[in-house]
């Protein structure tokens, strides 16, 4: 009879031996390395960790459906390089019964998704440049019909982290289930900021749906939300990342969103620093949200909520910011901005998001130095709360200005730390 402890050791040596290394073979130029991922996955969709090889760029030029997996590694030491032909993955988008179509899409459970922690290697190119070219000869403007999301993950207990992802074609990660830990990853939908007609629209960072995530160390330059916490979405915490040119850390929802923190986070050249939105006529409740520690460069909104948020792809031909007597919101508790510092873009404010006349990001009222924004309706609000706020003109001129309705607020405004008007930004010693 074994003792405990070489019972113990046989058992490891025996999970240690089903842990299987699954090589994706490389075909060579032209030949669509997807078969061979695909051929893998009825062998090595559980226990096995599927490697990408180390100086090899693969052609994926079909996507990838890894099915449900579970404990199960995918290791991208390799480059993955996506079709270049706009009209060829135009066609297989537009063959999907929604239009909506994934490049890669993963399931499951206990699931590692990562790149190479060698900095010349473990990128995926989706070549979505050109789209963004493409994109300002067409009407209506505001990016190509028919663009493929990247990665649709949904699993439980699981961890992205070193994934380079080199101009995108729009939308980067959607995540739902629950117990992510996301650190390390780069994407890089950067752009010329003085060539405003060439933009990466939709190009969002992360989608997070559902409980128990956990960011740190990302960086994220892109045309549109760097994360957008979703409906569904509970005890978020995101840390130590670096957002530029687009739209921000958001919460970007209706319903059933609570204890999401947003902490130490450095935003450049965007259009928004902070941002809530949720839909005109929306119903629900959105708690315990908070942005602590942000450093702004140069936003034309650092701090920013609004419960009428104008999409000008579905509300084209209407002016931002009007709306019945009647509207409905979502109500919003105990939200806060605590430690903001930096600086207000007033001398070229705006990004190249907007395709419309008036601009679908319009405020009524506001100026070019907007620092604060609370563009919330009647009796939508309680418990929020700013302080520490410190934000001026980039040029160095004029002052930070405050939009503010105290009627948003059904405790009021006394304990909101700032003065509730239309003007110059004023701290509220109570």
């Amino acid at each position: 009879m074994l003792s405990p402890a070489a019972s113990a050791f046989v058992l490891l040596t025996t999970a240690v031996a089903a842990f299987q290394t699954c090589v994706v073979p490389f075909g060579g130029p032209g030949i669509d390395d997807s078969d061979a991922v695909r051929a893998l996955l009825s062998n090595c969709s559980s226990d096995s960790e599927i490697v990408f090889s180390s100086c090899t760029t693969y052609n994926i030029s079909t996507p990838i459906d890894f099915g449900n997996l579970s404990n199960v590694t995918i290791s991208i030491l390799g480059n993955l390089d996506l079709p270049t032909s706009i009209p060829y993955v135009q066609s297989l988008v537009n063959a999907t019964a929604k239009q909506r179509l994934s490049w890669f899409t993963i399931a499951g459970t206990d699931v590692v998704l990562q790149g190479s922690q060698n900095p010349a290697e473990g990128f995926m190119y989706p070549h979505g440049e050109q789209w963004w070219i493409a994109a300002q000869y067409v009407t209506p403007l505001g990016g190509l019909p028919l663009r493929p999301h990247g990665f649709s993950i949904n699993v439980n207990r699981t961890t992205i982290r070193y994934m380079k992802v080199s101009k995108p074609i729009a939308w980067n990660f959607a995540l739902s289930g629950s117990d992510y830990v996301v650190h390390d990853n780069w994407i890089d939908a950067s752009y010329d900021l003085n060539t405003p007609n060439v933009f990466p629209f939709n190009t969002d960072g992360y989608d997070v749906k559902g409980p128990n995530f956990t960011f740190h160390n990302n960086h994220v330059f892109n045309g549109d939300d760097c994360v957008a916490v979703n409906n569904g979405a509970h005890d978020v915490y995101i840390t130590d990342m670096i957002c530029e040119g687009g739209h921000g850390i958001s919460l970007s929802g209706t319903d059933d969103i609570s204890n999401i923190t947003f902490n130490n986070i450095t935003s450049r050249n965007s259009l928004y620093a902070t941002r809530f939105k949720s839909s005109l006529d929306s119903q629900g409740n959105v708690s315990d949200v908070h942005w602590q520690n942000i450093y702004v460069l140069n936003a034309t909104f650092p701090v920013f909520a609004t419960s009428v948020y104008f999409d000008q792809n579905t509300n084209r031909g209407k002016t931002p910011g009007v709306y019945p007597a009647n509207s409905t919101a979502t109500f919003i508790s105990n939200f806060s901005w605590v430690n903001v510092s930096g600086t207000i873009n007033d001398m070229y404010p705006g990004d190249g998001s907007c395709t419309t006349d008036p601009c679908w990001y319009h405020v009524a009222n506001a100026t070019n130095t907007a620092g604060v924004t609370l563009q919330l309706l009647n009796g939508t609000a309680s418990g929020v709360h700013l302080g520490n706020i410190n934000l001026m003109p980039i040029d160095g001129k004029g002052v930070s200005n405050t939009y503010c309705d105290p009627n948003s607020f059904v405790d009021g405004t006394a304990d909101l730390g700032i003065v509730c008007a239309d003007g110059p930004y004023q701290v509220n010693y109570k």
